[in-house]
């Protein structure tokens, strides 16, 4: 009786901590999607997006989405969103703005922001989040990107994807 008791205990052990090294995972080099793969856009090209599907057998998750666009006055538009296949418990992402720095010839990351939803706010039922926002205060001139990370969780399923836009300029006209 005393064995299986450990046994049980080294059981449920192990399965809270495969469960905690699935979460600390979910970073944006380790998700599935696109990365390093940004390019410059010609000054004429202001908006860039990018769009990962994931339509596997059984994924929870669908679609991440990130949009950035110079709106030519000195500001960028900044548009993350993530999609479900079925309503889902809580849906997170977060955006990473980067520049272009020609010494390092890399890019840099100069800003973040978090977002989260649960199905609590949306009366029980939860398959996309929207975020659109606008930065200001950034060097014109400069080139910049973003990248998204989209996460679902479904009771104690987490499942996520990466998104990389191109680089746009920034400018005021």
């Amino acid at each position: 009786m005393k064995v299986k008791k450990i046994f049980l205990v080294a059981g449920i052990l192990t399965m809270l901590m495969s469960m905690t090294a699935f979460a600390s995972d979910l970073t944006w080099e380790n998700l599935p999607g696109h990365h390093n793969q940004s390019v410059l856009l010609s000054e004429g090209e202001v908006t860039s997006q990018d769009i990962v599907n994931r339509n596997g057998r059984g994924e929870i998750i669908s679609t991440g989405i990130t949009e950035i666009t110079n709106k030519q006055n000195g500001e960028l538009r900044v548009r993350i969103s993530t999609y479900a296949h079925n309503s889902v418990d809580r849906i997170h992402h977060a955006v990473y703005l980067d520049q272009w720095n020609d010494t390092k010839q890399d890019w840099v990351q100069v800003g973040s922001w978090e977002f989260d939803k649960t199905k609590e706010e949306t009366n029980g039922e939860l398959v996309s989040f929207s975020t659109d926002f606008t930065l200001t205060g950034y060097e014109v001139n400069k080139y910049y990107r973003l990248r998204g990370i989209h996460v679902v969780e479904l009771g104690d399923e987490m499942e996520g994807c990466a998104t990389e836009t191109d680089g746009v300029k920034l400018t005021k006209n």
